[in-house]
C-alpha cells in the first residue's frame, strides 16, 4: 500500500530539482545572451586581433650627397638565408620542429661551407617570441652561395633567400665624424607601433651618431604593412588584403666639397698629428669642409659589418681619441685671439693704430714678475698692423689691459665663444666641452669654487689668448668669417637641403645670423690689414701659408697648455680669402705641433694648394717651404 505522504515528499524533491535545473538552464541562456548579442560584436573584435596582425614593413633610408652631387652615404642589398617556421613545422612535440630545423641548418652549413652557428636555444626563442617572422640563418650571402641556396630552395620547405638593405660608405675613411653611423634598433614604442605587436616588427636602421642621427626623422622614412592571419601559436597561414608600402626616406645634400673634404683630411692624415680643420663660407657659414684626425672607417663601425675588435680599439685608444671631433672640441687659442683683443681696444679708444709700442721682449706685471714675447730679443716700435703681423704678445698685453675684462668679454660673446655653435650636429659627450670658455669673473669664482677671484695678470694672460679662455675650431672659423664679412656671425650649418628621392625639394637651409662683432668698419679694416701683414708680409708669422692657389689673410698662435711632463703646444692657424673678395674662411688647429706658424699655417697653405690649386688629395706630398718664420 502506498504512503501518501512519501509520495507527496517525492514530488516536492522533483519539483524542486526541476526548478534547479530550469534555473540553471536560464542562467546558462542569460550568460548566452549576454555573451553573444550585449559583447558579442566587442568578442568578435579580440578575436580578429588574435587571428589577424599587421606586420611592419621597413623603409629605406635616405642617401647622403656632397654639394657637387657625390654620393657619401647610400644603400646597398644584403642577401640573407630566412627560414618561415610556419612551413617547417613538424607533427608532434616542438622538440621534433627544433630537431628538424638543425638539421636542415647542418646541410645548409655543409653546402655553404660556413660554420654552423645557429643554436638550439636561438631557435627555441624564436618559436616562443618571433614565430611570426622570418628566422635569419645566415647573413650577407655571396653571389656563389645564393646560388646554391636557389638550387636548394624548392624541396626545402620553409627557405627563403630575403632581401635587407644595409649603409654603404663610397669613400668610408671621409667625413666620418660628421656623417656618422647607423646602428639596427627594434622601433620606439609610439602611436604608430600601438598597432604591432613587438614580434611583429623587425629591427630598423636609426642613427646613432653624427648627420644620421642628427636626421634620423628625415632619413628614417615611414614604415608601411601587411596584414596576416596567424594561427594560436602565432604561425602565418596567408595574407590579407593589399599591403601598405614603406615610404623611403628622404636625402640630405650636405654643404660639404667633397675635395676640399678630403684635401683637409690628406694634409692632416700624418702619425705626428691629432687636429681638425674647419671651412666655412664667409657670407653664410655653410661648413664646405670639417675634418677630426684621427679618423675611422665608417664601415667598420655601422651595424652591417661592425667590426667589434676595430670598434673596440677605437673606444679605447685614450690617446690619439679617434671618435673625437676635434672640430667642436674646446683648446686654448693663443694667439689667434688678438685680432679680437685688437678690435677691443680699438672701439674703446684705448689704442690708436698709428701709436707706436716698443717692445723689448718682455710686459713687467709688477715686482719680478714679467710676461714673456715669443721675439725673446723683443720686435722693438710696432704701430698696430705691425704688432698683428708679428704676433707682439707685450703689444697685445698692453693694449688688452687698458680696455680691461668688462669690455673684452662682450666681444668675445659677440663671437660667440662660451655658447655652443648652432651647427646641426648632435652633442659630443661631454658636451660643454664644446661651448668654449668665455671668460668672466663669476666663471673663475664659480670654476675655483670660490677660492680665487680676477686679478690684472688674468687679463694679462687673456689679452694673447691664454688662461681663462677656451674656444673650439668652429668657433675660431665662425669669428674669422665675421672679421671678414663686416661683423656678422653666422649660424654654422651641414644641410643645404632635404629632399625626395625623385630630387624633389622638401625643404632648403637659409643663412642666419646668429650675433654681430660690436665694431666699427674702419677698425675691422685695419685688423684685416694686418692679417693680410700675416701671411705677405716680409715678418709675418704667418708665411707658410702662403700658396699659388689663393690670396690669404690669416693669424697663427701658439698655446701653452698643460704643465711638467705634459707640457706641449696646440698651434693655430686662422685665415680668410681670397683678398678682393672674401669666401672662405677656415681654422687648422694641431695639438702638441711646434707653432703656429711652422705647423698650422704650413698645413693651411697645403690645404688650399690641394683644394683648389695644382695639386689634389692624391697628390705626393709638398716639399717643405725655405725661410719659415721662427716663433707662431
Amino acid at each position: 500500500m502506498r504512503d501518501p505522504e512519501h509520495d507527496s515528499v517525492s514530488h516536492a524533491r522533483l519539483y524542486i530539482l526541476g526548478a534547479l535545473m530550469i534555473g540553471a538552464m536560464l542562467l546558462i541562456l542569460a550568460r548566452l545572451w549576454q555573451v553573444q548579442l550585449q559583447h558579442g560584436s566587442e568578442h568578435s573584435r579580440a578575436t580578429m586581433r588574435q587571428s589577424v596582425r599587421p606586420i611592419r614593413l621597413n623603409a629605406i633610408r635616405g642617401r647622403m650627397y656632397a654639394a657637387g652631387g657625390e654620393v657619401l652615404v647610400d644603400n646597398r642589398a644584403l642577401f640573407d638565408a630566412v627560414y618561415h617556421l610556419a612551413e617547417m613545422r613538424q607533427p608532434g612535440k616542438s622538440s621534433n620542429t627544433v630537431r628538424h630545423i638543425l638539421a636542415q641548418t647542418r646541410l645548409l652549413a655543409a653546402r655553404l661551407g660556413r660554420p654552423l652557428r645557429l643554436t638550439e636555444e636561438e631557435i627555441k626563442r624564436h618559436l616562443r617570441v618571433l614565430p611570426a617572422l622570418p628566422l635569419t640563418v645566415f647573413s650577407g650571402l655571396t653571389d656563389r652561395e645564393q646560388a646554391i641556396l636557389a638550387e636548394m630552395t624548392p624541396p626545402l620547405a620553409g627557405l627563403e633567400i630575403s632581401t635587407r638593405a644595409e649603409r654603404q660608405y663610397p669613400r668610408p675613411g671621409v667625413a666620418s665624424h660628421v656623417l656618422g653611423h647607423t646602428g639596427r634598433q627594434q622601433p620606439e614604442s609610439t602611436a604608430e607601433m600601438s598597432q604591432y605587436l613587438r614580434f611583429y616588427a623587425r629591427p630598423e636602421l636609426r642613427g646613432w651618431a653624427g648627420l644620421e642621427r642628427q636626421y634620423d626623422a628625415e632619413l628614417a622614412g615611414v614604415a608601411g604593412s601587411r596584414l596576416v592571419r596567424v594561427s594560436a601559436l602565432g604561425y602565418v597561414h596567408d595574407e590579407i588584403g593589399t599591403a601598405i608600402p614603406p615610404q623611403n626616406g628622404y636625402d640630405l645634400v650636405l654643404t660639404l666639397d667633397l675635395r676640399a673634404q678630403m684635401a683637409a683630411e690628406r694634409v692632416l692624415d700624418a702619425p705626428e698629428y691629432q687636429g681638425a680643420l674647419v671651412l666655412v663660407e664667409v657670407n653664410t657659414g655653410a661648413v664646405l669642409a670639417m675634418a677630426s684626425v684621427p679618423g675611422f672607417d665608417l664601415s667598420r663601425v655601422d651595424s652591417a659589418q661592425r667590426d667589434s675588435a676595430y670598434y673596440s680599439a677605437l673606444l679605447n685608444d685614450k690617446e690619439r681619441k679617434p671618435l673625437l671631433n676635434r672640430a667642436m672640441n674646446t683648446y686654448t687659442p693663443g694667439s689667434i685671439l688678438k685680432p679680437l683683443v685688437a678690435l677691443v681696444a680699438l672701439d674703446a679708444g684705448v689704442l690708436q693704430p698709428e701709436a707706436i709700442y716698443d717692445c723689448v721682449g718682455a710686459y713687467p706685471l709688477g715686482p719680478g714678475s714679467s710676461v714673456r714675447c715669443w721675439n725673446r730679443t723683443g720686435h722693438g716700435p710696432l704701430d698696430l698692423v705691425r704688432g698683428i703681423e708679428g704676433s707682439c704678445n707685450p703689444y697685445f698685453i698692453a693694449a688688452g689691459m687698458a680696455a680691461g675684462l668688462d669690455r673684452i668679454g662682450p666681444m668675445l660673446a659677440g663671437a660667440g665663444i662660451g655658447v655652443r655653435p648652432g651647427l646641426d650636429l648632435p652633442p659630443q659627450q661631454p658636451e660643454r666641452a664644446e661651448f668654449g670658455i668665455c671668460p668672466s669673473r663669476e666663471y673663475l669664482l664659480e670654476r675655483s669654487h670660490g677660492r680665487r677671484k680676477w686679478i690684472a695678470a688674468d687679463t694679462a694672460f687673456l689679452s694673447i689668448g691664454q688662461g681663462v679662455i677656451g674656444i673650439t675650431p668652429m668657433h675660431a672659423a665662425l669669428y674669422t668669417a665675421a672679421i671678414a664679412n663686416g661683423g656678422s656671425v653666422y649660424r654654422p650649418f651641414l644641410v643645404r637641403s632635404v629632399r625626395r628621392a625623385d630630387g624633389r625639394e622638401v625643404r632648403a637651409a637659409v643663412p642666419v645670423i646668429d650675433s654681430r662683432l660690436p665694431v666699427q668698419a674702419e677698425h675691422l679694416a685695419l685688423v684685416r690689414q694686418g692679417m693680410v701683414e700675416v701671411v705677405n708680409g716680409v715678418k709675418g708669422t704667418g708665411r707658410n701659408a702662403h700658396n699659388s692657389a689663393i690670396s690669404l689673410a690669416g693669424k697663427t698662435g701658439t698655446a701653452e697648455v698643460e704643465a711638467g711632463e705634459d707640457r706641449h703646444h696646440d698651434t693655430w692657424f686662422i685665415g680668410f680669402g681670397p683678398l678682393e673678395n672674401p669666401r672662405y674662411a677656415l681654422a687648422v688647429l694641431v695639438e702638441h705641433g711646434e707653432s703656429g706658424g711652422r705647423t698650422a699655417a704650413l698645413l693651411a697653405g697645403r690645404f688650399f694648394e690641394h683644394w683648389l690649386g695644382p695639386g689634389r688629395p692624391d697628390a705626393e706630398p709638398d716639399a717643405e717651404p725655405e725661410g719659415e718664420p721662427e716663433g707662431e
